[in-house]
């Protein structure tokens, strides 16, 4: 399975990505982000996204086609996204997505080996104030280009 929707600790989603998808896989990530919205309630992503496999780029177009249809949403219930990675081709694929289109919340990419549950437990630390060189803050609404 290429994604999995944790709603345990909800508002708080943690999202498992593993390998590349199959089929209509992507597809269905996306309408599971969809079905967070249509709940009508405020949540925060943790993805992990460590064990992502040789992903196609045409999965990053996808995804940032996704983002400017959905910042169109009103409210925006997504109030920040930390996106755990391990690798240098993940943060430039991220890099692709978000040059492409900016956020809609804030994005805190981490490169981290820690347990998911234990990003979970400091959440409430991961903010602007707390960036290290561990940590890659990318700001809503703006294009990682400054045309766009």
């Amino acid at each position: 399975m290429f994604c999995e929707y944790n709603l345990d600790s909800f508002p708080i989603v943690k999202v498992s990505i593993n390998g590349i998808p199959q089929n209509n896989e992507f597809d269905e990530f996306l309408q599971g982000w969809l079905d967070l919205y249509n709940r009508n309630e405020f949540f925060t992503f943790i993805f992990d996204i460590r064990d992502i496999g040789d992903i196609n780029i045409i999965y990053c177009f996808k995804m940032s086609l996704f983002i400017k249809n959905i910042r169109k949403e009103n409210p925006q219930y997504l109030e920040k996204s930390i996106i755990l990675i391990n690798n240098e081709k993940i943060k430039n694929l991220l890099y692709i997505i978000f040059t492409l289109q900016g956020p809609v919340a804030d994005v805190f990419i981490i490169n981290t080996e820690e347990n998911i549950n234990d990003i979970h437990s400091k959440i409430d630390t991961i903010n602007t104030d707390n960036i290290n060189e561990n940590i890659i803050y990318i700001e809503p609404n703006k294009s990682l280009l400054p045309w766009m």
